[in-house]
């Protein structure tokens, strides 16, 4: 047990000093390789290397599975945020934090263990949802801003997400392996980008980046593929940096086709 506190409160710091030194590139980028950049794993990377330490490569194999119906729910969270921002800051945290709520207790009812049926269901629902903010909604790109976080953001931000990771890891000593799995994709990045962006450059360069971030939520799906196969057979560090430049070889193969939306 004291090893397992242990395991908790050395994920939470890590994993909010990784956000806290990754939470310039969105602005710093333009919404574009923003939206791109600010989807690497970061969260769920920290999240499986210590529920791997805590409860065993085994579980996190079992936890994998719910991880695209998770990243699903949070492609279906950012464009409810996106279209409930055109009416308030206020309705879009409130409506697409209900949205993701009320999803994931669904998941959890119905149970998809088939890892390669839940990433095609997946990826039918992100490229319908990226299409809809596309081309219905309209959205367009905006460039790079020179406007910074302030040391409050950054902090704040940084809390949040390593309170995430603390809690998921924390939980898997109690819960299912599945429910693990969705609570871990608990869209703590995607959430604090968003609200930042929001404050800090407007709503109209938050739905920009918030557009690309359902595409670049795709790497997250392929990590998660990569875990999958890589920690039984190549362990904790190899797996997570086998699986990691996969993640990363895919953000690249997608910037050619971000370069040509509008």
């Amino acid at each position: 047990m004291p090893l397992f506190c242990f395991n908790v409160l050395l994920s939470f710091f890590l994993a909010g000093s990784i956000i806290a030194l990754l939470t310039w590139t969105a602005e710093k980028s333009g919404s574009k390789l923003g939206g791109l950049f600010a989807n690497l794993p970061s969260n769920i990377l920290i999240t499986l290397i210590f529920i791997s330490i805590s409860q065993g490569n085994f579980f996190v194999k079992q936890m994998v599975p719910a991880i695209p119906i998770g990243m699903l729910i949070d492609a279906i969270f950012l464009v409810v945020f996106i279209v409930l921002l055109r009416f308030s800051l206020f309705m879009a945290i409130l409506g697409s934090l209900g949205t993701w709520l009320i999803l994931a207790i669904i998941a959890n009812m119905v149970t998809l263990p088939s890892l390669w049926v839940n990433i095609l269901l997946y990826f039918i629902v992100t490229l319908f949802a990226f299409a809809y903010v596309e081309s219905v909604l309209k959205t367009r790109s905006e460039p790079k801003s020179g406007k910074r976080y302030t040391v409050f953001q950054m902090a704040m931000r940084a809390l949040l997400a390593g309170a995430i990771v603390g809690g998921v890891v924390l939980i898997s000593g109690f819960v299912p392996p599945y429910l693990t799995g969705i609570v871990s994709t608990f869209p703590a990045v995607l959430f604090s980008s968003m609200v930042i962006l929001v404050i800090n450059q407007g709503p109209d360069f938050a739905r920009a980046t918030g557009k690309v971030m359902i595409l670049s939520s795709t790497n997250i799906v392929v990590y998660a593929l990569g875990i999958y196969y890589s920690y039984p057979v190549l362990g904790i560090v190899a797996g997570t940096v086998v699986s990691f430049l996969l993640a990363f070889l895919w953000i690249m193969l997608l910037r050619p086709l971000l370069i040509r939306i509008r």
